[in-house]
């Protein structure tokens, strides 16, 4: 049952958002990066649930973070 089971990726190495947009199609990533960078016309929350009704999962913390500047995209890693 347990078979398979592996630690979960480190947080710190990677952004969910980078990671969304690679995985769509390209015309649906640029989508997406562009109602990413536009917080002025749609809120996280607002974002994160519009996402998960069309099958992509992002949380509206994930979201505020990398608009922050908080995320892997943005930090000096090493």
């Amino acid at each position: 049952m347990l078979e398979g089971m592996t630690p979960p990726r480190n947080k710190t190495l990677y952004c969910k958002i980078k990671d969304t947009a690679d995985g769509l199609a390209p015309e649906d990533a640029a989508i997406f990066m562009q109602a990413i960078d536009s917080a002025n016309v749609w809120g996280a929350k607002t974002l994160s649930n519009a996402l998960r009704q069309r099958g992509v999962s992002v949380a509206d913390t994930t979201i505020t973070k990398h608009r922050q500047k908080a995320c892997a995209c943005y930090r000096e890693l090493g």
